[in-house]
């Protein structure tokens, strides 16, 4: 049970772990809205240096996406979720981010190519306690900056290439580290780690669907490893993956869409064996 309330603390890398930025802009007063609800579960819990743990865990999470095009070249986006398990539910993560495009260019017969930047900021929406069991996320505060390419092809396929840097801005809290020094007096605690994102995406859109698929990888040089039966902080653990995903949507009239996707974790450090299933809505206002 507790390498599954684990894997729950470290869900927020899973859920939106490939990025809420894409290679797209919304354009001026236009309106994505986003509600989605997600099947989790997993059966091994991966520590440090490729030792497995064969504990379980299920939980279902209710997200929300939005993105608005504030002008031609520049989007504000956000999210929130909420996490469902059997032993408490509450507020996860949440982010703010803008999305720039100062390049889009034509490159002849073999389509355009555009340059995006993105900036912005993470962080948990509920003041949920980190050391005590059940907890629901790391309590990570993170600026992440983001560089994004994408080429459009003639044929309609896009060939999209982010990669970023997650600045960690969060620091223990003394009375975190405190409580966990009752129960182990010699601990010593390790700050968040910064780390890094690269993914790759390769889709189709056209004028009724989209589909795409993905890879991402993650690394986390630093931070603390979970150990079996030993108590810690897992706001200090530091999070690596590989992971891969897809991504389909049907729309009759742009206004409202269906969303199906998925995502499973090929290994990683600190991190669950993570199957993710989901299913949502789009609409769209404005445009």
């Amino acid at each position: 049970m507790r390498i599954a309330l684990l894997s729950l603390c470290l869900l927020t890398h899973t859920l939106h772990a490939q990025g809420p930025l894409d290679g797209y802009l919304k354009g001026k007063g236009v309106l994505d809205v986003v509600p989605s609800f997600s099947f989790n579960s997993a059966r091994q819990f991966w520590g440090a240096e490729g030792l497995r743990y064969d504990e379980g865990f299920r939980g279902n999470t209710l997200a929300l996406f939005a993105e608005y095009g504030l002008t031609e070249r520049l989007d504000a986006v956000a999210t929130a979720a909420y996490v469902f398990t059997q032993t408490q539910s509450g507020l996860q993560d949440g982010s703010l981010h803008l999305k720039y495009r100062p390049v889009y260019r034509p490159m002849g017969k073999a389509g355009h190519l555009g340059l995006l930047l993105g900036a912005g900021a993470s962080f948990p929406l509920a003041r949920y306690n980190v050391v005590a069991a059940g907890a629901l996320g790391q309590r990570a505060v993170a600026l992440p900056l983001r560089l994004i390419a994408q080429w459009d092809t003639p044929l309609g396929l896009f060939f999209n290439l982010t990669g970023g840097y997650h600045w960690r801005i969060d620091r223990l809290a003394a009375a975190d580290v405190e409580a966990i020094r009752r129960v182990r007096p010699a601990f010593q605690p390790t700050e968040p780690s910064s780390f890094y994102t690269a993914l790759l995406r390769v889709g189709f859109p056209a004028a009724r669907y989209y589909l795409d698929a993905w890879f991402e990888y993650q690394h986390t040089p630093g931070g603390s490893n979970y150990t079996p039966g030993v108590s810690d902080l897992p706001q200090a653990y530091g999070v690596s993956f590989a992971q891969v995903g897809g991504t389909a949507y049907y729309s009759e009239n742009g206004r409202l869409g269906f969303i199906f996707s998925g995502a499973y974790m090929l290994g990683g450090r600190n991190t669950a064996q993570m199957l993710r299933l989901t299913a949502g809505m789009a609409f769209r206002w404005g445009g």
